[in-house]
Order: C-alpha cells, then structure tokens, then sequence
C-alpha cells in the first residue's frame, strides 16, 4: 500500500513518536511510505535565509535502519506566523501532486493546518482520510489566542475523517465529545521495541554513569524528552535541595524550558546534582535509561497532559526502571497503579521520593515493569493492528 502522512512538526528531528515506530515498521514489510513534514524549530530570518526551499530526504530512519521512509518538506518562509500560512499553501499543492504521481491508498493525519489541507484534497480525490489522535492537538498551540481557531480547526478534522485511531481511551473519549463518527473510531495503543530497550549490563551502566560524575552510591533520577514547560523537571528541582545530596538528576534533551531549567540549577546551587545531556542519539537512550534508578513523568496536569499517554513512559518501563509520575488520567487508565509507575500529589512527592531511593523498592517495581510492557506494549504486534485497520479504512471506500 502507499500510505502519505501529514504532520506540522519536524520528523527527521523531533520525537521518535508513535508514528515513527509504526510507519518505519511498515515500510519494513513492503509498504511505501511518504511523509510531508515542517520544519518547525527553524531560525527566523534575517538569522537563517527568508525561503526554506523545498527538500526531499530519501530513506529516512529514526528507530530502525532497515526502513525506508521518503520525507518531503514543502517550501514556506521562515517568518513567525506566515511560515505556517505560507505552508498551507505550499503543502496543497505537495498533496496534489503526490496524488497525480503516486495516488495514495489512505492519508494518516497528524496536523491541524496543514491537515486541513490533506482533508480537502481527500475529499476531492475520494481518498480515505485517517485522523491518528496522539494528542489534543489544539493545547499545543504556543499562542493562547489562536487556541481557540485549532480547537475548531480540530473540531473540523474529526468530524470530516472516515475514521479515527486514537492511542489510549481518554482520546478515544476525547474526539467522540468532538464529534467524530463513533462507528469509525479506533483504539491502536502504544508500545515499546522490547529488544532494544532492557536493562544494560552493569559495565554499560558504569561506564555512563562514570562518564557523567555519577557515583555507584548516587540515586539518578531521569527525565527523557522535549522540555516542555509543563515537564514539571522544575518541580522535580525546587524539592531536591531538602533531599539527600546523593539524590541526582540528569535531563536529556533539549526544547524551550532548557535555558530555565539551567538557571534555575545555578540558582538553587544544583549545579553537581543536575545533568543536562541536550540531544542524544535514540540508540543511546536505553543505555542512558538503564545508567538511572527512577524515571521522571511528573508533569503538570493541563489540558494537553491530561490525556496524553507518551511513549517514553513505555520505554522507561521496559527498562525495568519505576516510573514517578503525577497523576495524568490518560496514563492512569491505561497504565494503573502497581505496574512499575507510583503516582503521587505534590503534598506526599518528598516521602515518595525518599520511599523510592530504597533499593528493595526499585527493584520490586522495576521487575513489575517490564512484566507490563512484555505483556501490553509490543510494537511487532501492535503494528499488525495498525497495519490491519488501515487495510480495513481503505477497504470501506472502495
């Protein structure tokens, strides 16, 4: 099959997300994939040039060096606010072409905007079109007073598509209150590659946890991912000075809490007890994971987080490495308590914390962590799943 994903976030450096995993797996048994993605952390002119022509990266891999996945980047301009107007424009005209050359079999949507686009050349072309629900798009939106434009834009996209495929029930329940056909909607969950994410071997382990100052008798809290402003790594932070001083944390990644992140250290005098890595390869992360005794997941509870259900929170797991998260319904109904993740209210974080720098306990929880993940959270079964709904999609428009 020919499948065309649209998103409006940068694919090749942003994530390994849930439409990573899935579409580099299929392109793996034979499927042609075509991605149009945005490169959303670009430098606004004068500081990059004003035109960011238009781009095509052949056999794109981000979790598995087998794939073979073509990204297209439509052009647009590199000014704040019209790059996204201008992308629109750019983006219709991407699709139609695409759709004369190598007509696809469905369009997997991950965008407002630019979905919008997607949606209306389905439409015209009667090609079946798939809103795949990963998050409540319109709370990414940065500018509060354009929120309430997506959330309609979102209202649009869910009520016109043939189906939705959400990732966890809250989503489900989600675009159902928004209007999407319930007939068509799906539930696809999220897993976790269980071969490369384990437990490394203890020189692994030491010889990271030596690369970064970490000693043997340290307890090394971790947080992976794009530094969101609602992470909650400052909360983690602001508690650390009243915690033992063998109590560490290393942040990897980067986004745009990181330069708050690194004052707030200095500030609190954290400089030893706060590790900022920035990017790292993805094949490098389970042995960073596993170099850590406790995950972090503790972000703040607001419309984007309360239903969102991020694949790290698997990958920590399968680790076999206790997760500290806040109480985030989404997470909760599908990961309940005593599967490796403690939930706990800010009022009881220190003395949960302090309960969790006791060896026995991160052991007992991190065996039940991987027993979850090993049980639920197979990407080789789950893209199957995948694979076989969106052969169903298409079959229901012919």
């Amino acid at each position: 099959m020919n499948f065309l994903v649209i998103q409006e976030t940068d694919w090749i450096r942003r994530g390994p997300h849930q439409q990573h995993h899935l579409f580099e797996r299929l392109s793996k048994i034979g499927h042609r994939v075509t991605v149009l993605d945005f490169e959303i952390n670009y430098t606004p002119w004068p500081y990059s040039p004003l035109v960011a022509p238009r781009l095509i990266y052949e056999r794109i891999t981000r979790t598995d060096d087998e794939a073979n996945v073509c990204v297209i980047r439509p052009a647009t301009i590199r000014l704040p606010g019209l790059a996204r107007i201008v992308s629109m424009v750019t983006f219709f005209i991407e699709i139609m072409r695409i759709t004369k050359t190598i007509r696809p079999d469905v369009i997997v949507n991950y965008a407002i905007s630019t979905g919008l686009c997607a949606l209306a050349i389905a439409k015209i072309k009667n090609i079946p079109f798939v809103l795949h629900v990963i998050d409540a798009l319109h709370t990414l939106v940065p500018y509060r007073w354009l929120r309430p434009f997506a959330y309609w834009m979102e209202t649009i996209l869910l009520r016109n598509s043939n189906a939705t495929i959400y990732i966890n029930q809250k989503l489900k329940e989600y675009g159902l209150q928004h209007g999407a056909n319930p007939d068509y909607a799906h539930m696809v969950g999220t897993g976790v590659d269980l071969d490369l994410f384990e437990s490394r071997n203890n020189k692994d382990i030491n010889d990271i946890r030596a690369k970064w100052g970490i000693a043997s008798s340290d307890v090394l809290l971790i947080f992976v991912g794009w530094l969101y402003e609602f992470s909650g790594i400052d909360t983690i932070m602001r508690i650390l000075p009243s915690m033992p001083q063998s109590l560490k944390i290393m942040v990897v990644g980067t986004g745009e809490m990181e330069d708050n992140l690194v004052a707030l250290s200095e500030k609190l005098r954290l400089q030893n007890r706060v590790i900022f890595t920035g990017h790292q390869p993805y094949k490098n992360i389970p042995t960073l994971i596993s170099a850590a005794d406790i995950c972090l997941l503790y972000s703040t509870l607001n419309p984007t987080t309360r239903d969102i259900l991020p694949i790290k929170v698997y990958e920590y797991l399968a680790c076999s490495r206790p997760v500290l998260a806040s109480k985030l319904p989404g997470l909760i109904q599908e990961v309940p308590s005593g599967n490796g993740i403690i939930y706990t209210e800010s009022d009881y974080l220190v003395q949960t914390l302090k309960d969790m720098m006791e060896q026995n306990n991160r052991l007992k929880e991190g065996a039940k962590a991987r027993r979850f993940v090993e049980k639920h959270c197979n990407w080789s079964i789950i893209t199957i799943s995948f694979e076989k709904l969106l052969v169903q999609i298409t079959n229901l428009k012919q």
